[in-house]
């Protein structure tokens, strides 16, 4: 018996021309996305890219306005992975799954650029004056129930 693992979001099927760079460069490469949703997208590539590479992605058709403006400025995800596909007119090419990265502040809710936000080691996501007040807190029940309440764990 197999396990199947869950997606934490749905993700609809929408169609959209993209374009996506490894994160700190300027060259972009051209794909078409498949499916997306909260959590992250599928797109295919002619490239590979190797799983765990940070990317940005823009969105470059939308011409069902679907989209909030701010998403054809850029998506910063992870490849999660990235396996060779074949096309029924014998053609291949990459399928990407991609987990976006969080542009939020957990502690303050503000948006920054990718850039200036930072993940700790519980998975929060902090942005550069608040990673450095969580940084000032003493170890112990006060930082432990701060960061518990930012992940959601109150009981």
């Amino acid at each position: 018996m197999t396990a199947l693992a869950q997606r934490a979001f749905y993700r609809a099927p929408y169609e959209a021309s993209i374009t996506y760079a490894l994160y700190s460069t300027e060259e972009y490469f051209d794909a078409k996305m498949y499916n997306n949703g909260e959590g992250g997208m599928y797109f295919e590539s002619e490239n590979t890219i190797p799983s765990g590479s940070d990317i940005l992605i823009r969105i470059t058709d939308d011409a069902s306005g679907t989209h909030p403006p701010e998403a054809c400025d850029g998506y910063r995800g992870e490849v999660m992975w990235c396996r060779k596909i074949f096309k029924e007119n014998g053609a291949s090419c990459y399928g990407v799954g991609v987990r976006f990265m969080v542009n939020r502040c957990d502690k303050c809710g503000e948006k920054f650029p990718y850039s200036q936000i930072h993940q700790t080691e519980n998975f929060l996501f902090l942005c550069t004056d608040c990673r450095c007040h969580m940084d000032t807190l003493p170890e112990g029940k006060i930082r432990e129930c701060l960061e518990s309440y930012l992940m959601g764990n109150v009981l």
